[in-house]
C-alpha cells in the first residue's frame, strides 16, 4: 500500500513539474548615462503597468532596470531564463529601452543595416577606439538567444517578445488621441556607422506582419515592435502620463485578459496601431494572425 501511495506520490509531483508555466522578463531603461548621448525616455512608467498585470495572470516575472540593463545584464539575464524555463513553458520578454539602426557587419540584410536594442551601456554615436558599438544589441545577436529559448521551449512552448524600441523615420500625426511635438521618442534617425556619410537604400515598405515558418523542435514565436524599421518611435500620452506606445497596448491586452495565450496578440497589435498613425507596428510570427 505504502508503495502504490509513493508511486502516486512521484506521479503528480512529475505531473505538476511538467505543467506549463508562465515567464515574463520585462527589460526598461529609462535613464541612459549623459555620456551616452541618449535621452530620458518613460520607461519605468511602463514597468510599473506591466509587472502587476503579468503577475495577475500567473507569470513568474523578472524585471532588468536601468544600470541592472547593460548588455551583458541582458545576456546574462535571457540565458537565466533559458536556465529556468522547461519544454511546453510560456515565455514573454519585454523590452522598454532606445533602439537605433546600425551598419550591417556580416552582409546578411538588404538594406546595409541591422537594427538594435540599446542597453545602458551602448552610446549613441560611433568613435573610434573609444566607443565601437561593443555594447549595442544587435539583432542577430538577439535572435541567437531567443533560437536558444525556443529550442528549450520545444514545440508545445510559445514565445512572445515586444520591443517599444524603435529607429528612424517619420509618420503623421494623429487627431484623436493625444500626441504632442514634445512626445518622447525610442530611437534616433542616426544611423550608428564608422562612416559618417553612410546611406543605406531606401526601403520604405510597410508590412503588418511577415509569417514566419514553424521549425521542426521550436517553440511557435511572434515579436511585436512598436514601428516599421524605417519610423521613429514615439511614446503615448494618457492622463497626463507618457508611456511606450507598444507597451500601453501590451498593457491594455494583459488587463483585459483572464488568462493568456496566442488568442491575444493581434488585439496588441491593434491596441497599438490605435494610439498612434505616426507609426504602423510591425510583427513577425509563426502564429497568422
Amino acid at each position: 500500500m505504502k508503495r502504490i501511495l509513493l508511486i502516486g506520490f512521484i506521479s503528480i509531483v512529475f505531473l505538476c513539474c511538467q505543467a506549463q508555466q508562465k515567464h515574463a522578463l520585462i527589460i526598461a531603461i529609462a535613464d541612459y548615462p549623459t555620456e551616452s548621448g541618449w535621452s530620458k525616455i518613460n520607461s519605468d512608467n511602463d514597468r510599473t503597468l506591466l509587472v502587476p498585470e503579468f503577475k495577475r495572470l500567473g507569470f513568474k516575472v523578472t524585471t532588468l532596470q536601468n544600470e541592472q540593463a547593460t548588455k551583458r545584464g541582458i545576456i546574462q539575464s535571457l540565458s537565466h531564463l533559458t536556465k529556468q524555463i522547461h519544454p511546453n513553458d510560456y515565455v514573454c520578454i519585454h523590452f522598454s529601452s532606445h533602439g537605433q539602426q546600425m551598419e550591417d557587419n556580416n552582409h546578411d540584410e538588404k538594406d546595409g543595416l541591422d537594427e538594435a536594442v540599446i542597453p545602458y551601456d551602448a552610446h549613441l554615436s560611433y568613435k573610434k577606439d573609444i566607443y565601437e558599438g561593443k555594447n549595442h544589441l544587435r539583432d542577430d545577436e538577439l535572435e541567437e538567444h531567443l533560437t536558444t529559448i525556443r529550442k528549450k521551449l520545444g514545440e508545445k512552448g510559445t514565445l512572445l517578445v515586444t520591443l517599444d524600441a524603435c529607429h528612424s523615420g517619420t509618420a503623421d500625426r494623429d487627431e484623436e488621441y493625444v500626441e504632442d511635438d514634445d512626445a518622447p521618442i525610442r530611437g534616433t534617425s542616426a544611423i550608428f556607422s564608422s562612416n559618417p556619410f553612410f546611406l543605406s537604400p531606401e526601403n520604405k515598405k510597410v508590412e503588418k506582419q511577415n509569417i514566419l515558418p514553424q521549425q521542426e523542435g521550436m517553440s511557435s514565436y511572434c515579436i511585436i515592435s512598436a514601428c516599421q524599421p524605417f519610423q521613429r518611435n514615439f511614446e503615448t500620452k494618457v492622463e497626463g502620463i507618457y508611456y511606450g506606445t507598444l507597451s500601453y497596448a501590451l498593457y491594455q491586452t494583459l488587463k483585459e485578459a483572464n488568462h493568456w495565450n496566442e488568442s491575444y496578440y493581434p488585439a496588441i497589435w491593434q491596441y497599438a496601431r490605435k494610439l498612434s498613425i505616426r507609426q504602423i507596428p510591425m510583427v513577425e510570427s509563426t502564429i497568422t494572425f
